[in-house]
């Protein structure tokens, strides 16, 4: 990925009119609660598109997993990356836990079948959840861009904040 501040910066810069309505509800709530807008990047296409979503609703708009935080799952993901998905899956199927690794790609496969590839863990989710909250005490709109890896099922997730009288 590139610089990942450069990318945000371009990505806030290019998409300020589409992410300036929930700005303008942010702004109009007195207290933080799950209904808060949150905005979703989804950078890997052209062109990029702007979802706006509640904190509520974050792993409603972007596939979450169960297993993507198990640390073998980590460890594939990081390998994955490194020489691509053949070469990963081999090394991680004949690995010493492979069995191991068997049944969490199994959960992987049949998440991926009920609601398309996952970007995030839940925990990962619950994080951003947490930062919203804090986002929505300094003024700011919770963001998630979802960009491009360097392999074809690869992607980056970047999360970050607006400034939402800057938006609106």
């Amino acid at each position: 990925m590139d610089h990942p501040p450069l990318v945000v910066r371009q990505l806030i810069n290019e998409l300020r009119d589409d992410m300036s309505e929930a700005g303008r509800e942010l702004r109009n709530r007195s207290t933080w609660d799950l209904q808060c807008p949150v905005v979703i990047i989804d950078a890997r296409t052209e062109p990029n598109r702007v979802v706006r979503t509640s904190v509520r609703g974050i792993t409603g708009a972007i596939a979450t997993s169960n297993v993507i935080d198990d640390p073998l799952m980590r460890s594939f993901l990081v390998r994955f990356r490194e020489v691509g998905a053949d070469e990963a899956l081999d090394e991680f199927l004949q690995g010493p836990e492979a069995e191991r690794f068997s049944e969490l790609w199994d959960i992987y496969n049949d998440e991926a079948q009920q609601q398309g590839l996952a970007v995030w863990s839940h925990s990962d989710a619950a994080k951003f959840v947490l930062k919203s909250k804090t986002c929505f005490d300094d003024g700011q709109l919770a963001c998630v861009a979802i960009t491009s890896g360097d392999h074809r099922d690869a992607h980056d997730v970047l999360t970050f904040s607006v400034d939402a009288c800057w938006l609106s």
